[in-house]
């Protein structure tokens, strides 16, 4: 057990990438390459708006989106 916990902090970035397109080549196969890309883009603005609102709550958020869309 030692062993695995050694393995996966020598290796943790490349075990998580393999796991990630695991997850990502199963999902495309079994629901379709474009329902994939919908649920990856959703994912993405769901991790934004979660550490917009970790990083300084709703005034965050509003910042962001205000600077977004301001010249």
């Amino acid at each position: 057990m030692n062993d695995l916990k050694q393995f996966l902090r020598n290796h943790r970035w490349t075990v998580l990438s393999v796991l990630l397109g695991l997850v990502i080549t199963i999902l495309i196969f079994t629901i379709n390459f474009w329902r994939t890309l919908v649920l990856v883009a959703i994912l993405a603005v769901c991790y934004l708006i979660g550490t917009l609102l970790d990083q300084g709550g709703v005034e965050r958020v509003r910042a962001f989106f205000r600077e977004l869309f301001t010249r």
